[in-house]
């Protein structure tokens, strides 16, 4: 007897903003079309019953309302380079916010106020004070407990070369190990650690604690003045010794 098709299991996929989001969406749109599967990244209300992964750019999820079973996959990353990577990627980026003029930044578009920074570490500032600090916030509201979701960092992925990690990722979404060795051929094609960036305009430089070569005692203080404990809380640091 088949299973209808509306009572399959989701698998969800959460990102935020210049945390992975172009390579998870590339990966699961490479497993989806290896296993005739739907995946569907649009509002939730407009879900279709075929679907089998959800990917949400910035975890809004409404658990009451999906109607199905799920387990999911969430995914961090250092807030110090989510802000090296925004602050990079929104003064070349097209989207089109980047692109409309507002009261707020004198009649200049984002991408035009962010250009007009000095230095790397004078957009980074930029950022922290505007769409990077929207992102840290939405890290830092996820509730981290639920069962259904394996947390992961985006540092620990971009070094499992090994795919163990992976693999441990694939099962937990209930992912049959028959088709492992095809997940992990898509995986192995589509990651940074590959050689390739899937997508060039989205990703320049996908090494992990670039934070290491920009923050320097300007930046430390005012992360630390701007949000507190955030990388103590995400796992990133054990306390304020990073600062020193």
């Amino acid at each position: 007897m088949t299973t209808p098709r509306h009572t399959i299991p989701l698998i969800l996929v959460g990102t935020h903003h210049k945390t992975g989001t172009k390579w998870m969406l590339e990966l699961f749109e490479g497993f989806c079309t290896a296993l005739g599967e739907h995946l569907y990244g649009g509002p939730q209300g407009h879900m279709p019953p075929t679907t089998r992964v959800f990917f949400q750019d910035h975890s809004r999820f409404d658990f009451a309302t999906l109607g199905r079973p799920y387990r999911g996959l969430h995914l961090i990353r250092d807030p110090r380079d989510v802000l090296i990577s925004g602050a990079r990627y929104h003064a070349r980026a097209s989207e089109p916010w980047l692109h409309e003029r507002r009261l707020r930044f004198w009649g200049l578009t984002y991408q035009e106020a962010i250009r007009r920074r000095r230095s790397l570490g004078d957009a980074v500032l930029f950022e922290m004070d505007h769409a990077g600090a929207h992102t840290i916030r939405d890290m830092l509201a996820w509730d981290r407990s639920r069962p259904e979701f394996f947390e992961a960092k985006y540092e620990d992925l971009v070094e499992d070369r090994d795919l163990s990690l992976f693999r441990r990722i694939l099962l937990f979404l209930g992912y049959d190990a028959q088709v492992l060795p095809t997940l992990e051929g898509i995986i192995r094609e589509r990651s940074l650690f590959g050689g390739r960036v899937a997508d060039p305009a989205h990703v320049s430089d996908g090494r992990p604690a670039q934070w290491r070569e920009v923050f320097d005692e300007r930046l430390r203080r005012r992360f630390h003045e701007r949000f507190g404990d955030a990388l103590e809380r995400l796992g990133y640091e054990p306390g304020d010794q990073w600062r020193l």
